[in-house]
């Protein structure tokens, strides 16, 4: 594959994960499913020889740390602007 389009598609797959994980905190397992398809995609792989953990370790972690800590961020900022908007409610 050519590398700008694999490029365009990490992308696109990143916008996309940091717009599930800001939605509302109701529907926090949105922002899992690009996480959740990354570890499947690494499982496949593992399993079908494309990658060793001991030459590909770079691969397998920091992406993995980066959709969770996404994820963590983005329903953490959601869940503050869902008690904002309620307080503001109350007033």
């Amino acid at each position: 594959m050519n590398t700008a389009v694999t490029l365009l598609i990490a992308v696109v797959v990143l916008i996309l994960h940091v717009w599930l994980c800001r939605r509302s905190p109701k529907f926090w397992y949105l922002g899992g499913i690009v996480p959740l398809l990354w570890v499947a995609l690494l499982v496949f792989l593992f399993f079908n020889g494309k990658i060793h953990w001991g030459e590909d370790w770079e691969m397998i972690v920091f992406p993995t740390l980066l959709f969770i800590v996404f994820w963590i961020q983005g329903h953490l900022a959601a869940k503050k602007k869902e008690i904002a908007k309620m307080k503001a409610q109350d007033m």
